[in-house]
């Protein structure tokens, strides 16, 4: 259990992290193409550090009201879509601080069971033309298996480059998928916007752009992620070496 003026503080630099993850929700990297006023932005970039710096509940807890914030503001266009990015910025998050906090197990348990899911779905588009749409996904577990093994083996740092690296790609892919899964269901079930046949003729149309999204917001927000992680290390540590 956290004191109360450490449960104080965290609670007051995540109130500090969701205003900054906020007006980085008002820079616009990517058009999503469900959603007329949707866009991956530049928040997206430090999603991942929100778990690593707070956890996956405190963490989650600020991307989610940097998120509000910004549909307050207008730069996410609310419905289907809108409720989308709040779920994959949700399971991003959630999933890194799982693996900073030492819950090895849960931060490979909550991208398997969205993966499952999404292949349960009868919505999901499992194929596009011979290759499995999560492709990438499935990729990205070996390097988040191996880091999370190694880090808890004592072999490899929470502050090497490579982990920092696959705890962001792995956190990053779930949240699209967890996105893709959400949105599909309310696009299609709920509000009905698509028809299911139209819904299956969109997916092809994304699936060549996700991985370039996702390599790119892995790499900046690896870069970022990193040093803000070692300041805060040395911070704690100030006596340490190195």
């Amino acid at each position: 259990m956290l004191r109360l003026k450490r449960r104080t503080a965290v609670v007051a630099a995540g109130s500090l992290f969701a205003a900054l993850y906020a007006i980085l929700g008002a820079i616009p990297v990517s058009k999503l193409l469900l959603g007329s006023g949707n866009f991956l932005t530049a928040s997206n970039f430090l999603t991942p550090l929100a778990g690593m710096v707070f956890g996956p509940v405190v963490g989650g807890f600020a991307v989610l009201a940097g998120d509000l914030l910004d549909a307050y503001a207008g730069y996410i266009a609310f419905g289907s879509t809108g409720v989308a990015i709040l779920a994959a910025d949700l399971a991003a998050a959630a999933t890194a601080g799982l693996a900073y906090t030492g819950r090895w197990k849960a931060a490979l348990a909550v991208p398997a069971a969205v993966l499952v899911l999404y292949w349960a779905d009868p919505i999901s588009v499992l194929f596009v033309g011979p290759v499995p749409f999560t492709w990438l996904h499935i990729l990205s577990l070996i390097p988040f298996s191996a880091a999370l093994i190694l880090q808890r083996s004592g072999r490899l740092s929470k502050l090497n480059p490579a982990f920092v690296a696959s705890v962001t790609f792995a956190a990053l892919l779930c949240g699209q998928l967890t996105g893709t899964l959400v949105g599909q269901e309310l696009t299609v079930r709920v509000y009905q916007t698509l028809s299911l046949q139209a819904w299956r003729g969109l997916v092809p149309l994304f699936f060549p752009l996700y991985p370039i999204e996702r390599t790119l917001f892995t790499a900046v927000g690896s870069a970022i992620s990193l040093p803000v992680l070692r300041a805060l290390w040395k911070r704690e540590h100030p006596h340490a070496a190195g």
